[in-house]
């Protein structure tokens, strides 16, 4: 007994010590989150677009640097593509954060590392994603976003949650969250404007190629007045030529109370398909116009969008275009049939072609009627009120919105 008398002893204060140190710890960790909890540690995930992400947002925006515009004025962000945040409304001073975001299923992901704010900020990494994996979602689809915030290098928790990505095709037009004013996003629509689409020059090329068509070379505003709206009607006459005809539909791809888009044909598929509604009809003569040096606008009022257009290098005074009458009947001369071979000879024959008179009235007209839908909107422009933007598209480019290469 007296030699076995120390190795139970030894035993048992092991034990001893090993109870203790259990102990010791779970004290510890409840010390540490009571701690946590204490200093109140609390912060949600936050949507610009309530419940969505936008693709086309994300690829136009990312030319947005650290100067531009800020959602709101507590926020370290919500610059460039960065559409998703999390609001922290207090946590530890003096301590490191960082806020990682990430959506699996399309490959956008994101993280950004601060200081402690000292009143409730919204803290919003810069997103980072591959365009063309973005450029490709033809579609709404849901996915999962994850949020996760670490306060000083130790996670504190992690948030997983539905989004909606929609389409690459739908632009945001206004988002509207609890306790916070609505935000009109319209001016992104300059991003379906796409003067780069290499299919332009084709369009630019057909049109010089017309028999007897009057305007030689592209020159934007550099001749005057004059010739630079001769240059936007041969545009007009070429596409009357092919039979773009103006589609009434009109697809407002989500319509809630906080959020509201708008779907938009690119360049590519207008010329692909030859049908337009407003917008689309739009945003083909504006990528056309900008390409040859004429500046264009696309003025939105509720319901409905059409074309301005600078004739001066200075773009004092914009003239209006009302796209949608390029196929009317008696607007069009190829309304009824299009042009034959015969016609074309004969026109090259003697370098006149009876059409384009019916044509040029045809948009002078049409130039009227978007001169007398501006008027009639020009008090909602004047007051600002909604729906009613002048979508300057030179402007939206200096400000760092860049084209969607569709």
């Amino acid at each position: 007994m007296l030699f076995h008398g120390p190795l139970v002893h030894s035993h048992f204060s092991r034990t001893l010590m090993r109870k203790f140190l259990r102990c010791s710890l779970f004290l510890t960790l409840l010390a540490f989150v009571a701690y946590s909890n204490a200093q109140g540690v609390t912060w949600r995930p936050d949507f610009k677009f309530p419940g969505t992400f936008f693709p086309s947002f994300a690829i136009s925006s990312a030319g947005l640097d650290s100067a531009g515009p800020r959602d709101t004025p507590s926020a370290y962000g919500y610059l460039g593509s960065g559409s998703l945040a999390v609001l922290v409304n207090k946590v530890p001073s003096g301590t490191k954060l960082r806020v990682e975001i990430e959506i699996p299923d399309i490959g956008v992901s994101g993280q950004i590392e601060v200081a402690a704010p000292t009143q409730p900020q919204f803290i919003v990494p810069r997103l980072s994603w591959s365009q063309g994996r973005l450029a490709a979602i033809s579609q709404p689809l849901t996915a999962e976003v994850i949020f996760r915030l670490f306060v000083d290098g130790i996670i504190d928790r992690e948030e997983r949650m539905p989004i909606r990505v929609r389409a690459i095709t739908d632009a945001p037009l206004n988002a509207c969250h609890p306790n916070r004013p609505c935000r009109d996003y319209s001016l992104y629509m300059a991003a379906f404007v796409n003067e780069n689409h290499p299919a332009i020059d084709n369009v630019l090329r057909s049109a010089l190629d017309i028999p007897a068509m009057p305007v030689k070379s592209w020159t934007g505003t550099q001749r005057g007045h004059d010739e630079a709206l001769r240059q936007v009607w041969a545009l007009w006459y070429l596409f009357q030529r092919n039979k773009v005809t103006y589609s009434s539909i009109t697809a407002v791809s989500d319509e809630r109370p906080d959020l509201v888009s708008q779907t938009v044909r690119p360049v590519s598929q207008t010329l692909r398909t030859s049908q337009a509604n407003c917008i689309d009809g739009t945003v083909l003569f504006a990528s056309i116009l900008r390409k040859i040096g004429i500046e264009p606008v696309v003025v939105l009022i509720p319901g409905h969008a059409f074309l301005a257009f600078y004739t001066d290098s200075n773009s004092r005074t914009p003239v209006f275009l009302e796209t949608t009458m390029i196929n009317a009947p008696g607007i069009n001369p190829f309304y009824n049939k299009g042009p034959t071979q015969f016609g074309q000879d004969v026109a090259r024959a003697t370098g006149s072609d009876v059409h384009m008179k019916q044509s040029w009235n045809g948009f002078m007209q049409a130039v009227a009627k978007g001169e007398r839908t501006y008027v009639a909107a020009r008090n909602g422009f004047v007051g600002k009120q909604k729906g009613h933007l002048f979508i300057d598209v030179k402007k939206a480019r200096e400000a760092g919105i860049l084209p969607i290469p569709l």
